[in-house]
C-alpha cells in the first residue's frame, strides 16, 4: 500500500509538474506573442513573419537613468522558439561618448543574442567590430545615425537587422554582403539614396522594408531587383513604399515619387515584351510619364525595328508610350485603331515599311493621344489632311502633334500645289522631303500656275466642230428661207427641188 501510495504520489507530482511546465511554456509564449504587439520583449512589424522578427522594445521600457552611474542598458532573458533561454540587451539614449560604456555595464556582448538600441546619436556606426559577431538580431532604431560603415564579419548569424528611423544618409555598399543568414532588413524612414548590396544567395525569402525612405532612387532599386531575382525579395509594406525617379519634362528637371509596384513591374518587363518564333522586340524603361489626374508612371519604350515583321505586334507591355517598328514589311496600321494595347502610345515610328494609306486611322484614339507620328519612306500616295488635323474643340489637345512623311511619293495635281503644299509646310516636320510620283519635283516646290494649266488635247477641237455645225445650220436656214421667197415671188421651185425625182407621197401635195 505504501509503495502504491508513493507511486500514486509520484505520478500526481509528475503530472502536476508536466501541467505546470506546459502552462509555463504556454504563458511564456503568450507573453512573448503579446510582447510582439506591445513591445515588452520584442516586436514584429506588420507583415514580417515571426521567424524573421527583430528583438524590439518600446520607449516606455527604457531603463531609468536618474543618476550619473545608472546604466542606460539592461539585460532581458527571453525564451526562443526552441524553448531555450537566451539573453537580450536593451539600451536607450546612447551617444558616441556613452556607447561603449553603456553596453559594457550590461555585460554585452557576453552571452547576448539579441540587442535593441533606441534613440542613439552617432555620426558613424561601425558594423565590422567583433562585438556584433554573435548576434542573431540587431536593432538600432529611432535615433540619429549619419552613416553605416565597415562590413559584418564572416559567419555572423544575424537573421534580422533593423536600422529604421535614423535619418541615415549613407550605407557602405558591402556592409551586409557577409550576412548569409539575413532574412529581414528594415531600413525604413531614412534618407539614403542607394540600396546596399544584399546577400540573397541560396534562394531563401528575403524581407525588405524601405517604406518611408523616399530618397532611394528607383533606378537603383530596379537594377537590384533585376539582378537578384524578383522572387527572392518580398517588400514589406509595399503599398506604402515609393522611390524617387528623375524626369525630364520640357525645359526643366526635377524628381517625382513613384510607387514601388511600378518599379517591380519593370523587372517583369522583358517577359511581356512582344516576341515570336523568329523575332524578339526590345523593351526598356523610358521616362517618368506625368499625366494630369493620374499617378506618375514609368513609361515603356518598345523597339521592334528591323526584325522582318509583316504586321504590328498584337500585344504590348503596359504603359507603352513609344513603339518603333521601322525597317519591316508592315502594310497596314489596323492595330492602332482597334487594339486597346495601343491606346496609350504617343510616339509611333514606322519608317521604311510598305504602308500605303492612313485612312484607317480616322476616328482612332491614337489620333487623340499621339505626339509624334513618323511614316517616312513608305508607299503613301494620297494624304487626307483632315485625318491628321487636330480638332480645334478638343480640350485635351495641348501643343503640336508632330508628323514625319519624308520619302513618300504622293500623286500630285492642282489641289496638291494649291492646298496640300501649304498644309505640309505647317504640319509636317520634313515637308521638304515629301515627293511627287508623277512629277519629278518636291511637293513644296510645286507652282500652282504650272500644275493648274492643262495641256491641249482632242477635247479642244470639239469647240471647232460645234462652231462649224452652227455655221452650217445657219447657212441651211438662210438657203431654205431664200428658196421660199423665190417660190412665192417667181412661182417656180429652185433648181435642186425641180430636178428631184417624185416620191410616192408627192400626190398628196398635188391634190
Amino acid at each position: 500500500m505504501t509503495a502504491d501510495r508513493h507511486t500514486s504520489h509520484f505520478t500526481m507530482q509528475y503530472i502536476t509538474f508536466t501541467i505546470l511546465l506546459y502552462m509555463g511554456l504556454v504563458r511564456g509564449r503568450t507573453e512573448e506573442d503579446q510582447a510582439t504587439a506591445s513591445g515588452v520583449n520584442g516586436e514584429i512589424r506588420m507583415g514580417i513573419r515571426p521567424s524573421e522578427r527583430c528583438f524590439y522594445q518600446l520607449s516606455s521600457e527604457c531603463p531609468k537613468v536618474e543618476h550619473f552611474n545608472d546604466c542606460p542598458c539592461k539585460r532581458i532573458r527571453i525564451i526562443s522558439h526552441s524553448s531555450s533561454e537566451e539573453n537580450a540587451v536593451f539600451c536607450c539614449n546612447l551617444n558616441s561618448r556613452t556607447f561603449d560604456t553603456g553596453l559594457a555595464c550590461a555585460n554585452f556582448p557576453n552571452n547576448v543574442s539579441y540587442i535593441h538600441i533606441r534613440n542613439a546619436t552617432l555620426d558613424t556606426f561601425n558594423v565590422s567590430e567583433v562585438k556584433w559577431r554573435r548576434l542573431k538580431s540587431l536593432a538600432i532604431t529611432d535615433g540619429k545615425i549619419n552613416r553605416i560603415k565597415g562590413q559584418f564579419l564572416m559567419m555572423t548569424p544575424t537573421h534580422c537587422l533593423n536600422l529604421s528611423n535614423n535619418a541615415m544618409v549613407d550605407i557602405e555598399n558591402n556592409s551586409f554582403t557577409r550576412l548569409a543568414q539575413l532574412t529581414s532588413l528594415d531600413i525604413s524612414y531614412n534618407n539614403i539614396t542607394h540600396l546596399p548590396a544584399l546577400n540573397t544567395m541560396n534562394g531563401r525569402e528575403f524581407w525588405l522594408d524601405i517604406s518611408g525612405t523616399n530618397t532611394l532612387w528607383c533606378h537603383d532599386i530596379y537594377q537590384y531587383i533585376n539582378k537578384t531575382g524578383e522572387k527572392q525579395i518580398i517588400f514589406n509594406r509595399e503599398n506604402e513604399t515609393v522611390c524617387s525617379a528623375s524626369k525630364t519634362w520640357h525645359w526643366f528637371n526635377t524628381t517625382e515619387q513613384v510607387p514601388l509596384k511600378q518599379v517591380r513591374y519593370l523587372s517583369l518587363l522583358q517577359t511581356e515584351c512582344p516576341k515570336g518564333e523568329n523575332w524578339q522586340c526590345q523593351c526598356s524603361f523610358g521616362r517618368l510619364d506625368i499625366v494630369e489626374g493620374k499617378p506618375p508612371t514609368l513609361a515603356v519604350n518598345v523597339d521592334c525595328s528591323g526584325i522582318q515583321l509583316s504586321e504590328l505586334p498584337d500585344r504590348l507591355p503596359r504603359n507603352t508610350i513609344a513603339l518603333n517598328v521601322s525597317y519591316n514589311n508592315i502594310t497596314v496600321l489596323d492595330e492602332l485603331r482597334i487594339n486597346p494595347c495601343y491606346q496609350d502610345i504617343r510616339e509611333f515610328y514606322a519608317d521604311y515599311n510598305s504602308i500605303s494609306s492612313i485612312n484607317k486611322l480616322e476616328g482612332s484614339k491614337f489620333l487623340d493621344n499621339y505626339a509624334l507620328l513618323s511614316l517616312r519612306h513608305n508607299k503613301i500616295k494620297s494624304l487626307p489632311t483632315y485625318i491628321l488635323t487636330p480638332n480645334a474643340y478638343d480640350k485635351n489637345y495641348v501643343g503640336s502633334k508632330l508628323v514625319k512623311l519624308g520619302g513618300n511619293e504622293l500623286h500630285c495635281d492642282c489641289n496638291t500645289a494649291k492646298y496640300l503644299k501649304v498644309w505640309l509646310q505647317t504640319r509636317i516636320l520634313d515637308s521638304d522631303e515629301v515627293l511627287c510620283e508623277n512629277v519629278k519635283e518636291k511637293v513644296v516646290d510645286l507652282e500652282p500656275s504650272k500644275m493648274c494649266v492643262y495641256p491641249g488635247d482632242w477635247t479642244d477641237y470639239i469647240y471647232y466642230i460645234i462652231g462649224a455645225e452652227v455655221l452650217m445650220l445657219m447657212s441651211l436656214i438662210a438657203k431654205v428661207s431664200y428658196d421660199y421667197w423665190v417660190f412665192k415671188t417667181a412661182g417656180y421651185l429652185p433648181w435642186p427641188a425641180n430636178k428631184m425625182p417624185k416620191l410616192p407621197c408627192d400626190w398628196l401635195c398635188e391634190t
